[in-house]
């Protein structure tokens, strides 16, 4: 078994998820892991598959041509590199960030965490009510620590007009 990313992006319409993990069923691939999300009409997934060694990256982007087509996708399959010993190091929090939407409060605090070697995993951001809401799943590196890393957080904040939290990530959480 290999592992392999697969990317689709198109407008959103029923039926998409069925059609693309069914060309994936067909060929012996397993879904190891997926995230998917609709924005404005518009559907994005990227899936993890265990995939036999006969089909290739190239193989199943082949495979999904004529469903892809059909459901007006734009997909990408390749290889995936898999799990890093940094990733297993890696410890899991979530960040939540609160306020008044304006340009600039995602790139300043993504900056922020990058200079401090924290990876996103996952980062989700919505405006309603007028009021702007960001969620990120972060990773912080084994050698930072998370005190440090809120009170910087705070004074970006402050810096961006918006409100911060950095919590420990529930591992029994999905």
């Amino acid at each position: 078994m290999q592992e392999l990313a697969l990317t689709a992006i198109g407008r959103d319409r029923p039926g998409i998820v069925a059609g693309v993990t069914g060309v994936l069923f067909k060929l012996g691939c397993n879904l190891s892991d997926c995230s998917m999300t609709r924005l404005s009409g518009q559907f994005a997934m990227i899936m993890l598959i265990e995939a036999p060694d006969e089909v290739t990256a190239t193989s199943l982007e082949d495979s999904l041509a004529s469903a892809s087509s059909e459901l007006g996708l734009t997909v990408t399959v390749t290889t995936a590199s898999g799990t890093s010993e940094d990733d297993l190091d890696a410890r899991l929090y979530v960040i939540s960030l609160y306020g008044s939407d304006h340009p600039g409060i995602v790139y300043k605090i993504t900056t922020e965490l990058a200079g401090q070697g924290v990876n996103i995993a996952d980062l989700l951001s919505r405006e309603a009510g007028g009021i702007y809401t960001v969620i990120l799943e972060v990773e912080l590196p084994p050698n930072l620590d998370p005190g440090a890393l809120a009170a910087r957080l705070r004074s970006m904040a402050a810096e961006v007009g918006v409100e911060v939290n950095l919590r420990t990530a529930d591992p029994d959480a999905l």
